[in-house]
């Protein structure tokens, strides 16, 4: 029989304080590549996550039904500890000293007025590697600002980007602040991992979730920086390409909404085949279309031509159509949509998960694919479920260390 592969983690335990979404997700990716993730909740106050929407046939009761939460910490261990009671500030002081990377997502002030911050744990284990998220950072005027993802995009200047030309400033209505901020904490835990190899330092790690979201839209500030122009929303348009939207097309999905596909045309010579494809080869000379500026200045005339044309079939055809002649076009799905795509479900993204309270459920696969030293995706953890394990066993045979 061949031998299991490692993982890329294996041997390195987490401490996840985290709650809520930020958090989480960097802990479940750190989980996902083999750490020993052990998640420390509150028995009086459990992870707020635990009681978010969606539950499993619509039933909340109890405390283990959420997708959300399944969602964000698969592969995890879970410990119920009292920080406000001696006793559990002593279990966690013993259980720090033997582990590598604590991570939490309070604001900063939290950690201090527990008696953890990270001026005590370095005294506790001199290399650990601390890792802090808040919605503003560690220092700053607004650092024990309370934070939430609305209220995150918006200070960042994203809303002002979301939406129509002359409309109300719009959020994604997507975590998208605690999914960067998530994803780069993960990296900078790699990061401080090597540099603990080479040096034996630990280090600690101040995310910031505005900052996060600021380093994805570097086009609004360097067109501030070099231009004195503040870009306003544009909808599905862009500053270069045309066409460049999302198109009225055949059909409806299941909840009786209508189709689009969404078409990036780049260049004039991908104008031109562009317009083979449409059985429009007379555009190809239109002095209003003759190039990409002249495009840029007649989208509205352009984008009820390309209308006229895609409304008259599915998404999935003008997509295979266009893609023939290397032309970016793909179908506006939905998540019913994405679930029954058939490309997800040959690169088998979507795994199933047994687990012991709702049963065998689809779930969102890996976010990267090692040859060598694969991802794996595990259930989440009940409400307490290592309780005793951590307690009994973890820290009593590592008494002497």
């Amino acid at each position: 029989m061949e031998k299991a592969k490692s993982l890329p983690l294996d041997g390195i335990r987490v401490v996840d304080f985290t709650r809520a979404w930020a958090g989480p997700m960097c802990t479940r990716l750190l989980a996902e590549m083999g750490a020993e993730v052990i998640k420390i909740e509150n028995p009086e106050q459990p992870d707020v996550g635990r009681l978010w929407l969606p539950f499993a046939e619509g039933n909340r009761n109890g405390l283990n039904r959420s997708g959300m939460f399944a969602f964000m910490h698969g592969g995890e261990k879970d410990c119920l500890l009292n920080l406000k009671q001696p006793e559990g500030l002593e279990a966690i002081k013993r259980l720090i000293k033997i582990s590598d990377i604590v991570v939490e997502n309070f604001a900063p002030r939290v950690m201090d007025s527990l008696g953890i911050g990270y001026s005590v744990l370095k005294e506790i284990k001199p290399d650990l590697i601390m890792i802090s998220e808040s919605g503003y950072g560690a220092y700053g005027p607004l650092r024990d600002n309370v934070a939430f993802q609305q209220v995150l995009e918006a200070y960042s200047g994203i809303d002002l980007l979301i939406g129509y030309p002359g409309g109300p400033p719009m959020g994604s209505q997507m975590p998208t602040s605690d999914q960067t901020a998530a994803t780069l904490a993960a990296f900078a835990a790699l990061a401080a991992l090597h540099y603990r190899d080479l040096t034996g330092e630990g280090q600690h790690v101040d995310v910031s979730e505005i900052e996060t979201l600021l380093v994805c839209m570097p086009e609004a500030f360097m067109e501030f920086t070099m231009n004195g122009r503040v870009l306003q929303a544009q909808g599905n348009r862009d500053d270069v390409m045309a066409p460049h939207n999302c198109y009225r097309c055949q059909g409806k999905d299941s909840q009786g909404e209508g189709r689009w596909v969404a078409i990036a045309v780049s260049s004039d010579s991908e104008w031109k085949d562009f317009c083979l494809v449409m059985g429009k080869p007379g555009l190809i000379a239109d002095e209003r279309f003759r190039d990409g500026f002249c495009r840029l200045k007649n989208q509205d005339e352009l984008d009820k031509i390309v209308t006229e044309w895609t409304s008259g079939q599915t998404a999935i055809d003008i997509m295979t159509q266009l893609q023939k002649v290397n032309i970016a076009a793909g179908p506006v799905y939905n998540a019913e949509d994405v679930h029954n795509d058939p490309h997800l479900r040959a690169r088998e993204f979507f795994v199933e998960i047994d687990h012991p309270e709702v049963g065998k459920r689809r779930v969102p696969g890996v976010l990267a694919r090692l040859s060598e030293t694969p991802w794996v995706v595990r259930r989440d953890p009940l409400f307490g479920e290592h309780t005793d394990w951590v307690l009994h066993e973890l820290l009593a045979s590592n008494e002497s260390k």
